[in-house]
């Protein structure tokens, strides 16, 4: 099939992808049907999405998997095979590797990608998926910079024209409990919303080594989320979550934003820096000279504040650093508060009793319902707002600038993300760590 779409003129493919997302909705809306599903990413949250999505329906079966590393996929391979059996058809000409592997799933007879790599590549790689026809599970966030992000906007519009679903990794819009909150928050309930804060404070993360067979580009790859351009910094990566539940109250992104934070612990972690020195050691001919650029450029802490359209100001707090934790959302209004979760008190006091279920769950079930009943589940435009509202709180950070969301759509020209013709060279990046005095781009 891929080979003869390979073929068509563009108009041809166009027309011939449009009949095939019309077609499968057709063909998936009965249960007893088989949809078919190839994963991109094979590390731990992609095996995690990919067993959420087998749970979520019998119908489900996995024919593709793909990953920067063809041991990740063959290992991924292996397990699924023992856990489900005859579930999972990925033949071996149905396993990719390599920079390109997004485009080689792309071409396969899939129905369904599931994507969970290093979120620098989501736009590229979910614009692929969408342009072949393919409904898509994204992980969050979507893009470390503008120019990212408007990509995923503008695959959410094809994608919608072709009536295909994409379903974010922001669980907490599929969760029973919040849902029944929003819907009272957007009725009045606690009133006009006049403030908020959210939080995501963790204890630090993981620092991988340099294996002997890596190229210096794989193991930054493999250790995305300490480089801005990969991961996008913490406020993406993890608070995403938060700030989502925040435009979620809103019912969209912030119109301002000013930022402040730094980089303190990172810097000086001994275990990091001695694996930072050894990774150095590795590629720069035994020299641990300039080994500060192995220890990452991301900062430790953002605190942000967030003005929507009616004038409400939030509070954003994220990072790492030894010995905390704090995760969680607070809305203030006229006449109540919530915990965004499954409570309101004030005047209109209610507390949800209902059915709780498990987001990460929840979103496969939504995901392929929608698909077997034709019905696109799209939440493309609103999670690319969601991460744009965390990369212009990092902007703000990083610059010392006051953000608006106006200048994020309309003026901001950043672009951290290499081309592909790069990354297939293989050429690693390092970017110097922000001073909060950067110049706005």
């Amino acid at each position: 099939m891929s080979s003869q779409v390979n073929k068509l003129s563009g108009t041809q493919a166009t027309v011939a992808a449009g009949a095939a997302a019309v077609m499968a909705g057709m063909a998936h809306a009965q249960g007893s049907d088989k949809i078919k599903v190839g994963l991109l990413g094979c590390g731990g949250r992609g095996n995690g999405a990919v067993r959420q999505n087998l749970a979520a329906d019998p119908g489900v079966e996995i024919i593709a998997l793909a990953d920067l590393f063809e041991h990740k996929v063959k290992g991924t391979r292996s397990g699924l095979v023992k856990e489900f059996g005859d579930r999972i058809k990925v033949a071996d000409d149905h396993m990719f590797w390599g920079y390109d592997c997004h485009e080689k799933l792309a071409a396969c007879e899939a129905d369904l990608l599931l994507m969970a790599t290093a979120p620098a590549f989501r736009g590229r790689q979910l614009m692929a998926a969408i342009k072949a026809g393919k409904h898509v599970f994204t992980e969050k966030p979507v893009g470390t910079d503008v120019a990212g992000c408007k990509e995923i906007i503008e695959a959410s519009k094809l994608a919608k024209e072709k009536n295909l679903s994409i379903v974010c990794g922001t669980q907490r819009r599929h969760e029973f409990s919040r849902v029944e909150l929003m819907k009272r928050i957007h009725d009045g309930a606690i009133g006009e919303l006049v403030g908020g804060q959210c939080y995501w404070y963790g204890d630090g993360i993981w620092y991988r080594g340099a294996q002997d067979w890596m190229t210096e580009l794989q193991w930054q790859c493999e250790n995305w989320y300490h480089f801005t351009w990969l991961s996008g910094d913490q406020i993406c990566e993890q608070h995403i979550h938060n700030i989502d539940v925040l435009n979620w109250c809103f019912d969209g992104p912030p119109k301002k934003i000013m930022a402040v934070g730094g980089r303190q612990w990172r810097s000086t972690n001994p275990d990091q820096v001695r694996m930072a020195k050894q990774v150095c050691k590795k590629y720069n001919n035994g020299s641990e000279a300039g080994w500060e650029k192995y220890n990452g450029d991301i900062w430790d802490h953002i605190y942000a504040e967030f003005e929507y359209a009616n004038g409400a100001r939030c509070l954003s707090f994220s990072g790492h650093s030894p010995g905390t934790g704090r995760n969680g959302e607070k809305i203030v209004g006229t006449k109540g508060t919530s915990d965004c979760r499954i409570e309101i008190k004030g005047v209109n006091a209610w507390k949800y009793e209902g059915e709780m279920v498990d987001g990460m769950n929840q979103e496969h079930i939504d995901l392929i319902k929608s698909i077997r009943s034709g019905a696109g589940l799209n939440e493309g435009i609103r999670i690319a707002e969601s991460t744009l509202t965390a990369i212009g709180a990092r902007i703000a950070a990083y610059t010392g600038q006051v953000v608006t969301w106006d200048w994020l759509m309309n003026e901001c020209k950043q672009s951290l993300v290499p081309s592909q013709a790069d990354i297939m060279a293989g050429k690693p990046l390092y970017q110097p760590i922000a001073t909060g005095c950067d110049p706005l781009v």
